[in-house]
Formats: structure tokens, sequence, C-alpha cells
């Protein structure tokens, strides 16, 4: 397999796995908020939860670089 086709499919891989985790997160949040929120209230994301999640965002994609330099 050539670099370009390697490539291409490491990021069809990722977009199609990110899009996938995604769904699921957003219709997770979703059930969740609707569980735990009165009918036309929508509930307020904190800036502090916001910051925690991309905290642990930055540290998955640190980790998956790693896996990606080993030799």
């Amino acid at each position: 397999m050539n670099e370009n086709n390697r490539k291409t499919l490491t990021y069809l891989l990722g977009a199609a796995l990110g899009l996938g985790a995604g769904l699921v997160t957003a219709h997770l949040y979703s059930r969740a908020e609707e569980e735990n929120h009165p009918v036309g209230e929508p509930g307020r994301v904190k800036t502090m939860d916001i910051f925690r999640v991309a905290l642990t965002a930055i540290g998955l994609m640190r980790q998956i670089t790693e896996v990606g330099a080993r030799k």
C-alpha cells in the first residue's frame, strides 16, 4: 500500500470513528438531559464542565498520537 492510500484510509477511518463517537455522545447527552430536566427548560452547561471535556479530549488525542509514534 503506498503512502497516499494509507493516509487516505487513515483519514477516512478517523472521520468515521469521530462521526460515530460524536453521534453516540450526542444521543447519550440528549437522553440524559431529557431525563433530568423539565420539558421546555434546557439544561445549562457550566464553563468548568466544558473545560473538563476539552482537557479530556486533548488527552485522548495525545494518547492516539503516541500510538502512531511507536516503532
